[in-house]
C-alpha cells in the first residue's frame, strides 16, 4: 500500500506561484536541506565516536526529525516541483 504522500507525488498537480512566492519557497526549503545536512554530520559524528569507543552523553546525541530515509528525496522532489 503506497502512502499518502507517494500518492500526492504520483499525481500531477497544476499549481502557480508568483516568482516571490517561488523564492521564499525554495529558500526555506534551502534552509531545512541544510540544517538536515548538519542532522547527517553530527551523526556520522556519533557513529566514528562509538567505533572507536567513546560514547556521547545521552543529552547530547543527534535525534534525526524525521527517522525516514527518503527525506533527502523529499526536498529534492519539493525542489523540482518549483522549476
Amino acid at each position: 500500500m503506497a502512502d499518502s504522500n507517494s500518492a500526492c507525488l504520483a499525481t500531477p498537480l497544476e499549481v502557480t506561484f508568483t516568482h516571490e512566492t517561488i523564492i521564499c519557497i525554495r529558500e526555506a526549503l534551502l534552509l531545512r536541506l541544510a540544517a538536515f545536512g548538519e542532522i547527517e554530520r553530527l551523526s556520522d559524528a556519533q557513529a566514528i565516536w562509538a567505533v572507536c569507543g567513546k560514547s556521547v552523553p545521552r543529552a547530547l546525541r543527534v535525534i534525526h526529525p524525521t527517522g525516514q530515509s527518503d527525506t533527502i528525496c523529499r526536498f529534492a522532489d519539493a525542489l523540482r516541483m518549483l522549476g
